[in-house]
């Protein structure tokens, strides 16, 4: 609720200022912005769905017995990750009224990410594990 009345504050404030000719170019080119950004995000994390895939692979390989626990731990982790940026994907949609474009794709970009830091956090706490097991072998 808070990031709408920003959003609304914002917008009401940057058309108080535009020239009339310009009010009808802002509120597309804030939502050409920012849904670069939203793509942008979405593009740098995109790739690393194999560096997900390749880590859970190599736990699997890695579990024992013994380390069970915590490979099963960082491969629900890294699968929590991977589901995800596929629902992320999966639900965005840019709204058909123009109006509400802009609101929808600052709240898009908060979602994507927290999908990347959730992605990034994943993976790092999956390679500390892999690396942990090389050097201290169950």
């Amino acid at each position: 609720m808070r990031l709408i009345l920003i959003l609304f504050l914002t917008t009401m404030l940057s058309a108080c200022k535009s020239k009339s000719g310009d009010t009808a170019e802002a509120p597309v080119s804030q939502s050409t912005s920012l849904f670069d950004e939203v793509m942008a995000i979405h593009d740098e994390v995109m790739p690393e769905m194999a560096t997900i895939h390749r880590l859970k692979k190599q736990l699997e390989d890695a579990g024992t017995p013994e380390n069970s626990v915590i490979t099963g731990t960082q491969i629900k982790s890294l699968n929590e990750a991977d589901d995800a940026m596929m629902s992320w994907m999966a639900m965005f949609k840019l709204p058909e009224n123009k109006v509400q474009e802009a609101a929808y794709l600052e709240s898009e970009k908060i979602k994507i990410t927290e999908v990347r830091n959730q992605m990034y956090k994943a993976m790092e706490d999956a390679k500390k594990t892999l690396d942990s097991l090389k050097n201290h072998p169950q």
